[in-house]
Order: C-alpha cells, then structure tokens, then sequence
C-alpha cells in the first residue's frame, strides 16, 4: 500500500468535515454531523431491532456511504476478487 502524504491526509479530513458540516446544515440534528455510531443506530431500529420510535428511520446516507466507497475501491483498484467467480457477490455478501 502506498504512504499517503500528510497533505492528502489533511485534506481528505477537512473534505469529511465539510461533508458532516454540510450534511448538518441540510437537516440532520445538530448533534449527527456525519456520526456512523447513530447510522447502526437508526439502522437497527429501522430493522425493528428495537423499539424506540425516535430513532426507527433508515438513513439515506448509509447507502450513499456503502455505494461511495465501494465506487472509490473500484476506480483505485483496491477491491480486487482473490478467487472465484462473481466478484461482486462476494463484496455483498462479505
């Protein structure tokens, strides 16, 4: 794996805060940003995981997050299949 530069490394965090500033100022609580914590939260109770109406809403920046990184591990190369067949059913299914 390649060494990234601090510089690249600075700004790929400072391009994720704006990302949790922005998704903040577009309606969600002030206090989510970009909180992968409350996601699984919010997941599980989509999935009626638990019980607390409050937090039963699937979130549309999960996919956003699984489709982009997935996206980024295409186009760098970095989600290469070892073995077998159907590359991508093996990235579904883990």
């Amino acid at each position: 794996m390649k060494k990234l530069s601090k510089f690249s490394v600075i700004l790929t965090g400072a391009f994720i805060g704006l990302a949790g500033v922005l998704l903040m100022l577009a309606g969600n609580p002030s206090n989510m940003g970009l909180c992968i914590a409350c996601f699984i939260r919010d997941t599980a109770g989509a999935l009626k995981l638990h019980s607390a109406p409050v937090v039963q809403y699937a979130r549309p920046e999960i996919m956003g997050l699984i489709l982009g990184s997935f996206i980024i591990s295409l186009i760098t190369k970095e989600f290469r299949a070892r073995g077998g067949s159907s590359p991508l059913t093996r990235f579904v299914i883990g």
